[in-house]
């Protein structure tokens, strides 16, 4: 089941998305989430063909809350969300892209849109620019919702390699 407003607001209350400011924005069906400050983007690669995942080198970038970074055509960035998420172990959260960002072409998620129950840290955004406009990313900037679905039951927590993520994090 979907939870909307007064579940969502009563999970936040108690820590389901935490950010610098404590202002989670809780819509009727899903939590806004907001763009941070750092940005990954794979370093140029000539190499052999390969099948992922595999560890990259990559060059993360953090600019200041009053900076933005450029999001060219075709251009794509790993960021991440201010918000930091603790997924309790019987939810199970889908990431889609903020509707007015979509309307411009640009993809927060490619493929990985999900949070698994018991995960906690910051998410990484797969951000993909499919337009031919040139893109301000903006710290704060609304980014992406955030919705949750309950489970059947309290399953076990996930503890895969991007558990407690504290910035965008490259493929490992």
């Amino acid at each position: 089941m979907l939870l909307t407003k007064n579940a969502l607001q009563a999970l936040v209350d108690t820590g389901l998305a935490v950010n610098k400011n404590n202002v989670v924005q809780v819509d009727v069906s899903s939590v806004g989430l907001r763009l941070d400050n750092q940005f990954t983007v794979y370093d140029p690669y000539e190499g052999e063909p390969f099948t992922p995942p595999k560890a990259m080198p990559s060059t993360t970038k953090t600019i200041s809350p009053d900076d933005f970074f450029v999001l060219p055509p075709n251009g794509c960035v790993l960021a991440c969300t201010q918000e930091y998420v603790t997924m309790p172990r019987d939810k199970f959260g889908l990431i889609q892209t903020k509707g007015s960002i979509a309307r411009g072409f640009i993809s927060v998620h490619m493929s990985d849109g999900q949070i698994d129950p018991g995960y906690k840290g910051k998410v990484t955004l797969e951000l993909v620019n499919m337009s031919p406009f040139y893109y301000k990313l903006v710290p704060g900037m609304p980014i992406a919702s955030l919705f949750v679905i309950n489970t059947d039951e309290n399953v076990e927590p996930y503890d895969g390699r991007y558990q407690s993520s504290s910035g965008p994090t490259a493929m490992k």
